[in-house]
């Protein structure tokens, strides 16, 4: 069971920003890998909209370096040409590698506790050329960070997070910073609860948003290029011993978006495989 929960926890590392494919598969999270365990991710996740569909995969590996840091990196690639804007809660083409500290962890009661995690990487452009306005900038590295905080138990989670992603000028272009947020309660039905030898079922509701600021070309701000969307939608997770499977879709409840610019996007869309080696000298935390 001990191990159930870890892989769990690892599955709901809390770096959407530098899209590490990792559930919940569109909001924040709290735990960490344990010291000395490993955590290897790869998913592919979907934005579709009227001028087509925009979808993204990568691997994502992560390395516990004290029970409560780890590192992780992401490297990703990219398909189609939705013309969408900017999301840094979806992978999008830059590489990523940074750390989250789980600056807080109190245990209430046998099996439930409260952390806060803040985590921060460095965000460097692909070889892969962005597509619609943001194929037309000189891309430069940007600096990604979060914070999660929130309540997990052996029959319910919830957690708040948000993160804030800014980029460096180059060649008078510069990137949009990105604000974004989320909401996630999952829950653990009785009756899917089960050992450590037997597939395990969670079930998520994530709710999300995100505000990019305005497209800057030749030092000029783009107009129509900023954005604000809210998104809501289930997702699934199911875990078998150290493999995990989960998948989640969301739906827009609000779009401050300029459809000249951008089309309209419908539905988001996430499939994510897991995989956690665990270490031999795991420690209690």
């Amino acid at each position: 069971m001990r191990h159930l929960a870890t892989l769990a926890g690892v599955l709901m590392l809390s770096a959407p920003l530098w899209a590490s494919d990792h559930g919940p598969v569109f909001g924040y999270a709290t735990p960490v890998n344990s010291q000395g365990e490993v955590s290897c991710d790869a998913g592919i996740f979907g934005r579709n909209g009227s001028r087509g569909t925009q979808l993204s995969t990568g691997t994502a590996c992560g390395y516990g370096l004290t029970p409560h840091l780890t590192f992780t990196a992401f490297l990703p690639a990219t398909f189609g040409s939705g013309s969408l804007p900017e999301s840094r809660i979806f992978p999008t083409g830059e590489w990523s590698a940074g750390a989250s500290w789980r600056f807080f962890h109190s245990v209430t009661q046998v099996g439930k506790r409260l952390e806060a995690t803040g985590s921060l990487a460095l965000v460097v452009p692909g070889p892969q050329p962005d597509a619609g306005i943001l194929g037309n900038i000189h891309r430069a590295p940007g600096v990604a960070g979060t914070l999660a905080a929130g309540f997990a138990s052996r029959s319910q989670y919830l957690w708040l997070g948000g993160g804030y992603t800014g980029f460096f000028e180059k060649g008078e272009s510069r990137r949009p910073d990105t604000i974004s947020w989320s909401t996630v309660y999952g829950f653990r039905p009785a009756k899917l609860r089960r050992g450590y030898d037997q597939w395990d079922y969670r079930g998520l509701v994530e709710f999300t948003g995100e505000h990019t600021g305005g497209v800057r070309v030749q030092n000029a701000v783009v107009p129509d290029s900023s954005s604000t969307s809210l998104w809501l939608g289930p997702s699934v997770l199911a875990i078998f011993k150290n493999v995990a499977i989960e998948g989640g879709i969301q739906a827009p409840l609000y779009r401050d978006v300029s459809t000249t610019r951008y089309g309209r996007e419908n539905v988001r869309f996430a499939l994510n495989f897991s995989y956690l080696r665990f270490s031999s000298k795991t420690t209690k935390h």
